[in-house]
């Protein structure tokens, strides 16, 4: 199917998802639901990340607005290339970054659908400051996956010297425990750790982080192949003791 369309019409959308729909393999499928519980296996094609890569890069070297425009599918990877494609779209303003940010944003409910959206978020570079400005939004929401999309944006790219401090100021002030921000949260750190490590490991010595979140992030750091054997052995003296 030629997927470089200069406009996007319903039936031009309902072809494709069935070629989508030609993409699947059941046993990936299956696996898939394993990875992503809170999605219902009806609604998953079982199609690989990297076919529906594919097929956004596509997408997004003919009219990018228009597919998104005309796109309103609920399976997973109907949502899943509309969070990337998303990612794709040239921007001519702060304005209009923030807008196609925010309508992906209302459609995220699960943590690959969100991370895999975060990662290809390539216009953060251009509006850099005053997007992190702007997070500070999602970091005070009531919605567990918006933390979670403010979470991975930092994660992915603002964890340089520059940011170091303003984002673990952030990740210290959120009070929401839910597992995926909790998650989010333990990653981040630990990633910290591996880029930035003298302010990180400050601040493991003082943070309001829960006891849960703070051991997530210790032994994700002892899983990551960017810290040494000695560090990693350090670093496990720090996990804190459940209360009897």
């Amino acid at each position: 199917m030629n997927l470089r369309l200069s406009r996007w019409t319903d039936g031009d959308y309902a072809e494709f998802v069935g070629f989508l729909k030609e993409q699947s393999d059941e046993k990936y499928r299956r696996f898939q639901c394993t990875l992503v519980p809170n999605v219902q296996s009806e609604l998953v094609l079982g199609v690989r990340i990297p076919v529906l890569r594919q097929i956004s890069r596509e997408i997004a070297k003919g009219n990018p607005q228009s597919f998104l425009d005309c796109s309103n599918g609920s399976l997973y990877e109907e949502r899943m290339i509309r969070g990337i494609v998303t990612g794709l779209v040239k921007t001519d303003s702060l304005d209009g970054f923030k807008a196609l940010f925010d309508r992906f944003s209302e459609e995220v409910d699960n943590w690959a659908i969100c991370d895999s959206f975060c990662t290809g978020l390539k216009e953060v570079k251009k509006y850099r400051k005053e997007f992190f400005d702007y997070l500070d939004d999602y970091v005070k929401s009531d919605n567990e996956w918006k933390i979670r999309i403010a979470l991975v944006v930092m994660l992915d790219y603002y964890l340089d010297d520059e940011y170091i401090d303003l984002v673990l100021k952030r990740c210290d002030s959120i009070e929401k425990t839910g597992y995926y921000v909790s998650m989010a949260r333990a990653w981040l750190v630990a990633t910290a750790f591996a880029k930035c490590r003298k302010k990180t490991e400050l601040y493991l010595k003082d943070n309001s982080l829960d006891d849960e979140t703070f051991n997530r992030a210790i032994q994700k750091c002892v899983e990551s192949r960017r810290i040494d054997a000695q560090t990693k052995e350090y670093l496990k003296t720090l996990k804190r003791k459940k209360a009897e």
